[in-house]
């Protein structure tokens, strides 16, 4: 970045800070808000690679957070994975700094950054039921778009995106000879898992109420979402909305999703098969999965000599960063690129966030990270049972998205793929907020929930 970007980047900061001084909240619904459109970076001029913009943002909200005095209308959120996560950040540090020293840095900031900063955050200053409205709206709008950028990227072609300023085998990728959509993200990764927790969330706040007519526009929009997401070829993608919206559809939305599930899978194949034959069958294909297989495998065979990992940022998207940005020649001294772990390859990615948790943390830091899964996925799901409106929707949707998550991370690194690392633990404890601020209706007839004052 220019030494005239840091200048501007002064009064950019004052006016946040000005902005958000009375309510932090803003600051995390305006990085929302962002963060979808931070794959632009790509193909914009030199100055404006602005690269921490986000975790600038967030720091200067978690000040203003601890600073500014805390309302008594505004009861804490309920965050029962707390304990389960200090173990794991605790754990998952001293491995860092064991594995690394100072540069273990770059590894708990990948890891642990929006995992620790943004609960924490809503844990000072909880969202109200008009944010976590406002934080559903703008998902819903910004997400029609992107999944039609998407889409158009398909009629735009490779040699066309290339012109544009993205690269070859970094941005733009092929399944088979079908393009793989990655609309305003980087990769076609993270923008399938955009749009699935879209759907769910969005989904299922839109079904409870189809009457407000910005549940029911997205309603109406909902395929050229689902479409989008399959155009990034992503299977691990397609396969968490398959799961997550089965949940939706037995617990609530049986009548209005069972034949949308339907339907999907038969457009998702008949397109795939009317496109490209070659990318369909690459889409299907079991060869990939083979060949990942054999690396995990690899793996298992590992742990009795790792019984406590090889250290954070030993392998995926840290050990990369590690490589590429920091050590240079100094990489072959690194742990990762030693020992038994060099048959993968420096730096491994072990494409499935559990291996890659058992090769850095060993079977503890799988069992803490599970854990934390399942205790936010139980905590979403009695909240809407529990709930009541919309937060009721809100949290199933979200129960649908940890659970679409944890499918989608044995085939991904999920949870270290920007956004979907801020989305999620941002959803997590959006979900804390509304189990604290609304309480179930009791057994009195004219009795109603609680509401939190905005």
């Amino acid at each position: 970045m220019s030494s005239l970007l840091y200048l501007a980047a002064i009064p950019v900061g004052w006016v946040f800070l000005r902005w958000i001084r009375f309510r932090p909240q803003r600051g995390v619904l305006l990085v929302a808000a962002l963060v979808p459109f931070n794959g632009l970076l790509e193909i914009a001029p030199g100055w404006m690679q602005v690269a921490g913009w986000k975790e600038a943002l967030l720091c200067l909200t978690l000040v203003v957070a601890l600073f500014v005095p805390h309302r008594q209308t505004e009861p804490r959120p309920t965050l029962p994975w707390v304990p389960l996560g200090a173990a794991l950040c605790v754990f998952g540090v001293v491995s860092a700094f064991v594995t690394a020293g100072t540069l273990g840095l770059f590894a708990i900031k990948i890891t642990f950054f929006y995992f620790v900063v943004v609960p924490l955050i809503l844990y000072l200053r909880p969202f109200t039921a008009r944010d976590r409205d406002l934080l559903v709206t703008i998902m819903m709008v910004e997400s029609v778009g992107i999944a039609a950028f998407g889409l158009a990227q398909q009629a735009i072609g490779g040699a066309g995106l290339a012109k544009m300023g993205y690269e070859y085998n970094e941005t733009i990728r092929f399944a088979g000879g079908l393009l793989r959509s990655f609309s305003t993200f980087n990769q076609p990764f993270p923008y399938a898992f955009y749009l699935v927790t879209v759907l769910l969330v969005g989904g299922s706040v839109a079904l409870a109420d189809p009457r407000r007519a910005r549940n029911r526009m997205f309603l109406m929009t909902t395929p050229i979402l689902v479409l989008g997401a399959a155009a990034s070829v992503v299977r691990a993608a397609l396969a968490g909305l398959l799961v997550g919206a089965l949940l939706l559809a037995v617990v609530r939305y049986r009548r209005q999703l069972m034949p949308v599930i339907l339907g999907s899978v038969a457009v998702v194949v008949v397109g795939g098969i009317a496109v490209s034959s070659q990318a369909s069958s690459s889409l299907f294909s079991s060869s990939s999965l083979a060949d990942r297989s054999t690396g995990w495998n690899t793996v298992m065979r590992t742990v009795g000599s790792h019984p406590f990992g090889d250290g954070l940022g030993s392998t995926g998207a840290a050990a990369a960063r590690l490589l590429v940005e920091e050590l240079g020649p100094m990489a072959e001294n690194m742990p990762y690129a030693t020992g038994e772990v060099q048959i993968y390859g420096r730096p491994y990615q072990p494409d499935n966030y559990y291996v890659k948790l058992l090769i850095e943390l060993g079977p503890i830091g799988v069992w803490l990270f599970c854990a934390i899964l399942v205790v936010i996925f139980l905590l979403a799901f009695r909240g809407a049972r529990a709930l009541r409106g919309p937060d009721s929707a809100l949290a199933l949707g979200v129960a649908a998205s940890v659970l679409a998550s944890a499918v989608a991370a044995l085939a991904s690194s999920y949870f270290e793929i920007f956004p979907t690392d801020f989305y999620f633990w941002l959803l997590a404890a959006v979900v804390g907020c509304a189990v604290t601020q609304r309480r179930p209706v009791t057994a009195e007839p004219n009795s109603v929930p609680e509401q939190v004052a905005s």
